[in-house]
């Protein structure tokens, strides 16, 4: 198991989709940042500012994190997790 650090706070919830194929998202209170370990495997995606992450119950979080893209991806390669860039044209 690999694991990486950041200051992070919750953004969103996304649930799955209602009967009418209609997308179950929950904005969450604003919150400060608060420092956490997490579990490399639980990333789904990120971006400049959030992380994506795969919770409990089929459900995805959108987390907003401090700092930048390229402190994650020092972290993501520090722990061998991050290949490289692919370029599509």
């Amino acid at each position: 198991m690999s694991f990486i650090t950041a200051r992070v706070r919750p953004v969103k919830v996304y649930h799955g989709y209602d009967d009418q194929r209609q997308i179950i998202i929950d904005d969450l209170p604003a919150r400060d940042f608060v420092e956490k370990v997490i579990k490399v495997e639980r990333i789904l995606s990120f971006t400049e500012d959030y992380f994506f992450i795969e919770c409990p119950h089929d459900t995805v979080q959108i987390w907003e994190y401090e700092g930048d893209l390229s402190g994650i991806k020092v972290q993501l390669q520090a722990a061998g997790m991050l290949l490289g860039q692919v370029h599509i044209s």
